[in-house]
């Protein structure tokens, strides 16, 4: 029995030293897995960037031109009203050209009213990509301290697998003596 003792603890030790070395690769493979997931979150992250600031970049020219259109827009809508009141004090000879007037000055105050409005769509549009981007940003920092857990965890593991060692190894070395 004293001669099976030794032999009955190697492989206790053994068999407890290979649990342990299969845990620590599989956290290493879950460690790298999550890396993985963590590059391509950082990757998509990065592309919905870069997309944000591209659609960013468009609707702020497209904005640009509206309101420009709407200055200009209203501009001649002045000038036509200025025009209008020249010509109503011309009254008689004029008529047809008053009512011509109104009618273009109407298209073009829709115009300005759709060119407002689209700006004022365009705000929002880009208010809720301005959000997408900020909850990206939050998920990726989500999945980053995940990431970290999950290093502390494995280090906490190649620990308790050294320690297991080194007991293992004073076993042995106490078997031997």
């Amino acid at each position: 029995m004293a001669e099976n003792l030794p032999s009955i603890i190697t492989k206790a030790l053994k068999s407890s030293n290979k649990k342990l070395h299969d845990e620590i690769l599989t956290l290493q493979e879950e460690n790298r897995l999550i890396r993985i997931e963590a590059e391509k979150l950082s990757c998509n992250l990065m592309m919905a960037e870069i997309d944000h600031s591209r659609v960013e970049d468009a609707m702020s020219a497209e904005l640009r031109v509206a309101r420009k259109e709407a200055s200009d827009l209203r501009q001649k809508l002045h000038l036509l009203a200025q025009e209008k009141i020249e010509l109503e004090s011309k009254l008689v000879p004029y008529r047809l050209k008053v009512a011509n007037l109104e009618a273009s000055m109407k298209a073009d105050t829709a115009k300005v009213e759709n060119l407002e409005k689209r700006s004022a769509d365009r705000e929002v549009l880009l208010g809720k990509v301005e959000k997408e981007r900020d909850d990206t940003v939050d998920e990726l920092a989500k999945a980053r301290e995940e990431s970290k857990k999950i290093a502390a965890e494995l280090a906490q593991a190649r620990d308790e697998g050294k320690k297991v060692a080194e007991d293992l190894a004073q076993a042995r070395g106490e078997l031997k003596s």
